[in-house]
């Protein structure tokens, strides 16, 4: 598997949902914006610059051999992804994500355990995994999906519309009327709450001539 796969399947779960989707050459440029030297460090090979809605994103391959070879991998990715960041709008910054397909395991690689420690490193940002199954590639991209920022499990559901939470018409004047008030009294005080709600000084008489008045 390779990173273009991830690539358009990412692209086309942002398109799905309505969001714009773009390819970022620059956010894998070696040079920061504004400087014509590239920079020293090592960078990843292999990987894809996108605009997914308002997240930016870098997709590259990633081998799961050792922990690290993972470190090796991660720190290259880290590099690259503080040039991307020079090339973002400031306010998406916060949303950058690498988003990584897995194209090799190692046969002695205990790679649950390699995911989870690369997925828990949000030393420079928020990094994702997909492990392809080649037998079921679909299902695990779904099962990838649903732990990314483009996963709206809402849609799929069923809208329940007057559930018991949104009978709150008249609650207050129930729940007064529930503690001894007559109900003409409980909606006196609800409009007098309303109109003196900024004067509790000047509420308290009010409420109990409304009181009485209903008696």
């Amino acid at each position: 598997m390779t990173p273009d796969v991830l690539r358009d399947k990412l692209i086309a779960s942002a398109q799905q949902i309505g969001w714009s989707a773009t390819i970022e050459p620059d956010f894998v440029s070696p040079k920061f914006r504004g400087r014509q030297d590239a920079s020293a460090a090592s960078l990843p090979e292999n990987t894809i610059g996108l605009r997914l809605g308002a997240y930016p994103a870098l997709v590259g391959p990633i081998a799961l051999k050792t922990s690290e070879d993972m470190q090796v991998s991660l720190k290259a990715l880290h590099n690259q992804m503080v040039i991307a960041r020079s090339y973002m709008r400031a306010e998406e910054v916060i949303n950058a994500h690498i988003m990584l397909c897995v194209t090799t395991t190692g046969s002695q690689a205990d790679w649950r355990g390699i995911i989870d420690l690369a997925e828990r490193d949000e030393t420079v940002c928020r990094k994702v995994i997909w492990m392809p199954d080649a037998d079921a590639l679909d299902t695990s991209y779904e099962h990838f999906l649903a732990r990314t920022f483009l996963a709206q499990p809402w849609r799929s559901l069923d809208a329940v519309l007057n559930a018991p939470l949104d009978h709150n018409q008249g609650l207050a004047e129930r729940i007064l009327v529930r503690h001894g008030l007559s109900e003409p009294a409980a909606e006196r005080w609800v409009k007098l709450a309303d109109t003196y709600k900024d004067d509790p000084d000047g509420l308290i008489p009010q409420l109990v001539a409304a009181r009485e008045q209903a008696e």
